[in-house]
């Protein structure tokens, strides 16, 4: 039944995943952030209605309102400049995080994780390595649909979870830890804290949705 109801839910956890993506591309005028992320609000509040009984969205909420106040350039240029800072102090990478420079190795392991689920999607993340947090996190949102859309959803389920466990949530609250120290503006300060604890419910979410799917009772 739950794996039912994961299959429900996961369109819904594709378009936070992809939310979330987006948030961490580099905005270079008022209409990327407009296509980026104030384009995206409308499906994200119907999603966070439609799982606000399973999630914790007190930080998507604060984030929802900060982007919606986002309307010209004296709004948009604090952001810019945190992602800027953050960029240099903190690379949002996962090599990184984890060596302290851009292993190649580790992108390696990303690409053939990517590789294993058919994923082509990041070819359109040409100008980013494959190991950036906007690339993984789309990732994430390519899994959920495709759960969504699977006659049986437990493959893409379970990639979801390992990719979570193995990847990203071995990064990631490490570089929001990191980040917080150097971000100013609160829409910056309210989107890291959302990705670490979005990413942390929905891979304990995914661990109960299978261990009841393997219970044979």
């Amino acid at each position: 039944m739950l794996l039912q109801l994961s299959k429900q839910t996961s369109f819904f956890r594709s378009i936070l995943y992809d939310f979330l993506s987006s948030v961490f591309i580099y905005p270079y005028r008022l209409s990327d952030f407009q296509e980026l992320v104030s384009s995206k609000l409308e499906a994200v509040e119907t999603a966070r209605r439609t799982l606000a009984k399973i999630y914790d969205f007190k930080h998507l909420d604060a984030l929802i309102g900060l982007a919606k106040r986002v309307d010209d350039y004296d709004d948009l240029t604090p952001i810019e400049v945190d992602l800027t800072r953050i960029d240099y102090a903190v690379p949002p990478f996962e090599g990184y995080l984890h060596t302290g420079y851009l292993d190649l190795s580790v992108e390696e392991a990303v690409r053939r994780f990517y590789a294993e689920y058919g994923a082509g999607f990041e070819r359109s993340f040409r100008d980013l390595r494959a190991d950036h947090i906007s690339v993984e996190l789309a990732f994430m949102s390519y899994l959920a649909f495709k759960e969504q859309e699977a006659e049986d959803p437990s493959r893409y389920l379970e990639g979801g979870s390992r990719f979570l466990t193995n990847h990203l949530l071995t990064w990631v609250p490490v570089f929001v830890r990191r980040a917080l120290k150097h971000a100013s503006t609160e829409y910056v300060r309210e989107a890291l804290l959302f990705t670490r604890e979005f990413l942390r419910q929905d891979r304990d979410i995914m661990e109960i949705i299978m261990s009841e799917d393997e219970d044979p009772r």
